[in-house]
């Protein structure tokens, strides 16, 4: 086996988020598995997975990084066809029920507009999901911070960066995995950047059988 320098390694792996790359180390996407990047962006964490062979899909609000996304997939993965990558809402994706093994939404769903577009949203992600299936999630969250925010409205935060964030506490997201009837493959795991926001991570498996 040959193992890549450390020098190759930021090519090799660009920006992707730490915890998703945890995900790859314990192969729960592998080769050849069907993907779904929802709040793409410009593709960092779907760069690698490209290269290695994983069928990638990509969904994004924004025309210029669905553009960016298509070039970087013709540049590293020409067998990923361009059309994978679209302009979609996550609230509404234009995709059948089931059609994924592996559903990513990373730094997205803090930009919800109020707790029902969050659930609309967290609920489009689970339909898409194949039985079996692994949603990777990673979004600001109120844990860890109390008496740290400026509250804005339900669940809505303003953020020291400016904007107004959406953020759900940790009954909320206990109370939707029971409602999808989830298993959590990971404990909730969250990061205090600074004083100014939290990151969790949310990990969650689809029963083999589904029962909408």
């Amino acid at each position: 086996m040959t193992v890549p320098s450390l020098s190759t390694l930021p090519s090799l792996f660009g920006n992707i988020d730490l915890y998703l790359f945890d995900q790859i180390l314990k192969r729960r996407i592998s080769e050849g598995m069907s993907v779904l990047d929802a709040g793409c962006g410009t593709g960092r964490n779907i760069e690698y997975l490209m290269q290695a062979g994983v069928a990638v899909h990509g969904v994004d609000s924004s025309v210029a990084a669905i553009e960016k996304v298509r070039e970087l997939a013709k540049l590293l993965a020409p067998q990923n066809p361009t059309n994978h990558f679209i302009l979609a809402d996550i609230a509404d994706l234009p995709y059948p029920d089931a059609s994924f093994e592996v559903v990513l939404c990373s730094a997205v769903l803090h930009f919800a507009k109020n707790e029902n577009h969050f659930r609309m949203m967290v609920q489009e992600l689970w339909r898409v999901l194949q039985p079996g299936g692994m949603l990777f999630s990673r979004f600001s969250t109120t844990i860890g911070m109390a008496g740290k925010l400026q509250q804005a409205g339900e669940h809505l935060y303003q953020m020291p960066h400016g904007q107004v964030w959406f953020l759900a506490d940790e009954a909320m997201l206990v109370e939707l995995q029971g409602s999808l009837a989830a298993t959590m493959l990971e404990p909730l795991k969250t990061v205090l950047v600074g004083h100014e926001r939290s990151m969790t991570t949310w990990v969650l498996q689809k029963p083999d059988t589904f029962l909408s």
